[in-house]
């Protein structure tokens, strides 16, 4: 397996829908602006860094959009695969080359060039032309125990198979025991990618999964939960405790301020959601919650009526946004 470089990357397109590429001092192939996080920076932050100093320029960040979690071969690095999360942001004055950067050219993303990188011409380019991106990648939450019934067990290899055979990718907390191990078990088996992210402390514990697609160490739990919601297109609970009902909440959560455009749903194994589905019905019986927001969370007892319902999700609107009931 190709060693994994991590990036940040920035599509800017110009009037005529030409993107902005760049090539490195002594490389060949054109890329998009970014480039590595630095230790602790978040994905986000290390594009708007990296394009001020390879093109002069003060990205907004509020302005930046999530396309999607992307992996190629790498341009420049012989061995090593690139996985690139892509932002979007509107195009501003692009001026003069600095630090590594030799040239820039603006490129249709139709166009047919060997001098691309792989990421954009075998990967992002057909993406974008393919119009917008379906649901590749869910963040799973669940717990580090198996429960006490063989049904949670059985039902998260149910889940982690439909997920592999369906051509998705799992993000997740990266740990071996309990549920967690079980998901990335399956989808390995069935040929699935699974992608973990986990604490430093954590690893140290030796409670990271062995035998992943990749596994991401970052600084601590704020950081790891950030970073799976950018890798993730969307979110799904499975039975767990409450580390999973934090997770499941706080992306909820984000969804309903806006901050993010993405599905949230729980797979309802033998019931196991029940008692919070009743919760959240008299939170919205007595007025703390909006009926849009209870009615956006995704709620399935099969596998596959559940990847159904995510590719038919619209977002509601954001909860202090003008088009929102609150």
């Amino acid at each position: 397996m190709p060693e994994q470089i991590n990036v940040s990357a920035v599509i800017i397109r110009n009037e005529a829908g030409q993107v902005l590429t760049v090539r490195k001092r002594g490389t060949t192939l054109f890329m998009f602006p970014g480039g590595k996080p630095e230790l602790g920076e978040s994905a986000i932050d290390a594009a708007v860094r990296e394009v001020s100093e390879e093109l002069g320029v003060n990205l907004n960040p509020a302005l930046l959009r999530l396309v999607g979690t992307f992996t190629a071969p790498a341009a420049n690095e012989a061995g090593h695969s690139v996985q690139a999360t892509v932002f979007e942001h509107p195009l501003v004055p692009i001026g003069e080359p600095l630090a590594e950067i030799e040239e820039l050219q603006w490129i249709d993303p139709a166009a047919q060039l060997d001098e691309l990188a792989p990421l954009l011409k075998d990967v992002v380019f057909p993406a974008l032309l393919a119009g917008p991106r379906m649901i590749q990648s869910l963040a799973v939450f669940t717990g580090s125990a198996s429960g006490k019934s063989p049904v949670y067990e059985q039902a998260a290899e149910d889940f982690a198979r439909t997920v592999a055979d369906s051509g998705r990718s799992i993000v997740y907390g990266g740990g071996r025991v309990g549920l967690m191990g079980t998901i990335a078990d399956a989808a390995r088996k069935a040929g699935g990618e699974v992608y973990g992210v986990m604490p430093q402390v954590l690893v140290d514990g030796e409670l990271a999964h062995p035998g992943l697609t990749s596994l991401e160490v970052v600084a601590d739990m704020h950081a790891r939960k950030h970073r799976m919601s950018e890798l993730a297109d969307g979110f799904v609970a499975l039975p767990g405790g409450a580390g999973t009902l934090e997770e499941l909440f706080e992306v909820w959560t984000w969804q309903q301020l806006g901050i993010h455009a993405k599905p949230v749903a729980l797979l309802d194994v033998d019931g196991f959601w029940q008692p919070l589905l009743s919760m959240l019905d008299h939170m919205t019986d007595q007025g703390f919650l909006a009926p849009q927001f209870r009615d956006s969370l995704v709620v399935a007892s099969e596998p596959q009526a559940l990847l159904d319902a995510l590719s038919s999700w619209q977002a509601p609107a954001a909860k202090w946004s003008a088009g929102s009931k609150n």
